[in-house]
């Protein structure tokens, strides 16, 4: 098996990250966007805006599931 099953709370940790990616994409893609209307070009190329939401999904998960597994190790000491 190459990918290892996700215990609860990483699925938690996925589906916050998941969230918090999806409105960096809509915020920069706003920015974007409203940058567009007053110059009349781009601020962001399209790769950096898809780059930006999933580079903030999998850091955030990381961060979140790092933060977890320190908790729990606290716990046990």
């Amino acid at each position: 098996m190459f990918f290892s099953k996700m215990n609860n709370k990483e699925l938690i940790n996925a589906k916050k990250g998941m969230i918090v990616g999806f409105y960096t994409y809509l915020l920069v893609s706003a920015v974007n966007y409203l940058y567009y209307l007053f110059k009349e070009s781009n601020l962001f190329s399209p790769i950096f805006i898809f780059l930006s939401g999933l580079l903030t999904f999998f850091l955030f998960e990381l961060i979140l599931n790092i933060k977890d597994k320190l908790v729990k190790k606290n716990i046990k000491n």
